[in-house]
């Protein structure tokens, strides 16, 4: 075929990516979601039924109690919620693995919820920087799933390895076996912060208080001291910088929440950071959990995760009832060293503050086929790196790299953000603010309406008339499944 019917491709992946190594510019995001994307979701059999504990599920009876009874009294399995419009007012608790809270259709089971987390638990707002602030416009939510990293220390470093690299050297290996999962850690200091910022400081709160830097892989093999790993190192790992690896049996997996809406009072939103906490899930610290077929209506924040693994988020739907304009505060919102997770086939069908976030060392996080009106792709500081927005037909980009976050939390984004196949509507298109300093080493690849630029090794590159292959994940999920068969 003629050059001209081909779509171009980028320099830095090639048709199949024979351009790319896990060393390069360009990021490794074929591990992202739900067992590293080497399973699907389960369809788990249902064991339980909420209306055998009590809810009713008529729009006005309190289902709270009842919720949280059937949590606590099934031990693993789907908890079904039948057709009906439930009333929550209370926060319900998922502190346990291989348990599953599935609707009948985000049509059919509705979560309706009256009043905000801070009328039915309030607390006292603050001041911080001179300015007014709520906590639940921070996080909290109706429903909250909790683990813990389960972690056991095994050995320091020997020696470093760098970023590319799958071995980690240790003083010893102790008895960890193939098959086993560890988490590196690396104390967070001025110098780690440049390396993890392509060279830039990374902020003075950011390196304020003590911070690690976490890191999860699988162990495929143990010779001796050194462990050969299923994932290329995202950043070195140097003794310097405190790097201990434990052991990680993180308590709580399997969890999921599936096939219903969130629906909320519709109040109108207050102003930003004093939200009153319309928000619905919070995940934090656990692995191999998802969130599936589910809308939300009128809410502060969607779904906020914060370390956590292998998290896989899909079929989303963010609307507006009630509220106008700048409808919610966090639509989904990836904090604190979560690595590797999934978010695909999202609608934004209104207008977040922030649609898109990641911030606090989020990394390896991926948001794959999704669309919106306006979205924008917040990098809210501290450190966030190699993150892949992907296949996105975001609408009207005029706020498409609209980001924030406390100026003394370093750059808006850490090394390698990488877009890629970018659609949207036409006219003004933003462009990431100071993008050298902000976005070090950023990758912009197939989005119509920048300036080409692949000559500044340390600054940005920039392809825009890229646009094959169309999906960056699906493709380097598609080589690296191809390479483990040969």
């Amino acid at each position: 075929p003629c050059e001209s019917n081909a779509q171009a491709t980028s320099k830095l992946w090639g048709t199949q990516g024979e351009h790319w190594s896990a060393e390069s510019r360009l990021p490794d995001h074929s591990r992202a979601g739900y067992h590293s994307g080497d399973r699907d979701i389960p369809d788990v059999a249902v064991v339980a039924d909420v209306k055998d504990f009590g809810a009713v599920g008529d729009g006005k009876t309190d289902d709270s109690v009842a919720f949280q009874t059937a949590i606590d009294q099934t031990e693993q399995g789907a908890i079904l919620i039948p057709p009906g419009r439930y009333v929550l007012t209370a926060q319900l608790q998922i502190r346990k693995p291989n348990l599953v809270l599935r609707g009948s259709g985000r049509d059919q089971t509705i979560l309706y919820i009256p009043k905000s987390l801070l009328e039915v638990q309030p607390r006292e707002g603050f001041v911080a920087q001179g300015v007014a602030k709520h906590h639940y416009s921070f996080g909290s939510a109706f429903v909250q799933i909790r683990g813990d990293d389960g972690l056991e220390r095994i050995s320091g470093l020997e020696r470093p390895s760098s970023r590319g690299s799958s071995i980690l050297v240790c003083e010893t290996a102790g008895d960890l076996a193939a098959g086993e999962w560890i988490q590196l850690r690396q104390r967070l200091d001025e110098d780690l912060g440049r390396h993890l910022h392509a060279g830039q400081n990374a902020g003075k709160d950011t390196l304020s208080r003590t911070r690690q830097i976490e890191w999860v892989a699988r162990v495929v093999s143990v010779g001796g001291k050194e462990l050969q790993l299923d994932r290329p190192l995202r950043i070195d790992a140097r003794p310097e910088w405190k790097a201990v690896v434990h052991r990680y049996r993180p308590t709580v997996q399997e969890v999921g929440i599936e096939g219903l809406t969130f629906e909320f009072a519709g109040k109108p939103k207050k102003k930003h950071l004093l939200e009153e906490g319309f928000n619905a899930i919070q995940i934090t610290n656990v692995m191999n959990c998802w969130v599936r077929n589910v809308r939300f209506i009128d809410a502060d924040m969607g779904v906020k995760i914060g370390k956590t693994r292998h998290f896989q988020g899909e079929d989303f739907e963010f609307a507006e009832k009630k509220r106008t304009g700048r409808t919610g505060h966090h639509a989904i919102w990836v904090v604190s060293n979560s690595q590797d997770c999934l978010f695909q086939r999202f609608r934004i069908e209104t207008t977040y503050v922030h649609d898109l976030s990641v911030e606090g060392f989020a990394q390896g996080i991926v948001f794959s086929d999704g669309s919106g009106r306006s979205i924008n792709l917040d990098h809210h500081r501290s450190g966030p790196f190699e993150n892949l927005f992907t296949n996105l037909d975001v609408g009207d980009p005029k706020r498409l790299w609209r980001s924030s976050g406390r100026g003394d939390r370093g750059p808006h984004s850490a090394a390698r953000t990488t877009a890629w196949n970018i659609r949207h509507s036409g006219g003004d298109v933003d462009e990431p603010n100071r993008i050298r300093r902000m976005f070090p080493l950023i990758n912009i690849i197939g989005i119509e309406g920048y300036a080409e630029k692949t000559d500044d090794l340390l600054g940005p590159w920039i392809e825009p008339n890229a646009k094959a292959p169309p999906d960056l994940y699906q493709a380097q999920v598609k080589r690296r499944k191809a390479s483990e068969k040969r």
